[in-house]
């Protein structure tokens, strides 16, 4: 039986997922040859909650 309620926590898990891979991307990487430390540790730390609760939700659901 579906719980609607874990469902939107694993839509807002995934399309937060998305954005916080194309945050990493742009923030970690500003410039060819160059790697931004603390923007890839903000939205890396983004990246692997919004996973957790897109994985979890799924299950949950």
């Amino acid at each position: 039986m579906l719980n609607e309620g874990w469902a939107v926590v694993a839509q807002l898990g995934f399309w937060g997922w998305v954005l916080a891979v194309t945050g990493l991307i742009l923030h970690a990487f500003p410039a060819r040859g160059s790697f931004n430390r603390r923007g890839a540790a903000i939205w890396g730390a983004g990246f692997v909650v919004l996973y957790a609760f897109w994985i979890i939700g799924m299950l949950r659901a």
